[in-house]
């Protein structure tokens, strides 16, 4: 199997624990599925699906107790504020993690013909080669294209980020606005960006969005 892309064997997605956290390109492996998820460096390894899983030790209980919560939340409290994706880009690039854990899944099950506890009585029913090989060759190879649409132009995101504050201490809110679309940066994504006052906000915002209801304005009438 392959991918639709040469993608980077590791790609930076954020710091945890002061230390540099990478995402490991997939791989087709043992000749009948696709591994993918992999997170970590030279010093740990772990999977991006266990971010929804959060573990803290009660000294004053003398236990752990655990914290659930879905992929994008575990993404920020993971990583906080070095995560190179983008608030407006996360939920995108967490609906495409966990579509890919699902396809994965159903593929192994339709393959197997159950879920490997015993043998399963609809055997026949469930298994389907056909849509394995689509699944395979087809839909999981575009899911790693889009995800990779997100991940490799979000390494330039802090030298974007800075052409930004600087094109704003210029004063010139259009041509900010003009960068904002053309880097694909929305309002919400101002929030996190250093170098923007609460007041910078407001200002690119109101223009932001004036200048968007005028074009609506002007298509509509066209």
């Amino acid at each position: 199997m392959k991918t639709l892309s040469n993608y980077p064997a590791k790609i930076f997605i954020g710091i945890h624990d002061n230390e540099k956290i990478y995402l490991s390109a997939p791989s087709w492996d043992c000749g009948w599925y696709w591994g993918f998820g992999y997170i970590g460096n030279k010093n740990c390894h772990y999977h991006i699906d266990g971010l929804t899983k959060h573990e803290s030790y009660d000294f004053e209980k003398k236990c752990f107790t655990y914290e659930f919560t879905n992929l994008y939340d575990g993404f920020k409290k993971h990583f906080g504020n070095s995560l190179i994706v983008r608030d407006s880009q996360l939920w995108t690039l967490c609906e495409l993690l966990k579509t890919f854990y699902i396809l994965k899944e159903t593929a192994e099950v339709l393959g197997r013909g159950g879920s490997h506890y015993t043998n399963n009585p609809c055997s026949e029913l469930i298994t389907n080669k056909d849509e394995v090989t689509r699944i395979n060759t087809t839909v999981l190879p575009a899911i790693f294209e889009e995800i990779y649409k997100i991940l490799i132009p979000a390494q330039d995101n802090e030298k974007v980020n800075a052409q930004l504050v600087k094109l704003n201490n210029k004063g010139n809110t259009l041509k900010v606005v003009e960068f904002m679309h053309e880097n694909r940066i929305t309002t919400d994504d101002l929030k996190t960006i250093a170098g923007i006052t609460a007041h910078d906000f407001n200002i690119i915002h109101s223009k932001y969005w004036e200048l968007h209801h005028a074009k609506k304005a002007a298509t509509a009438k066209a």
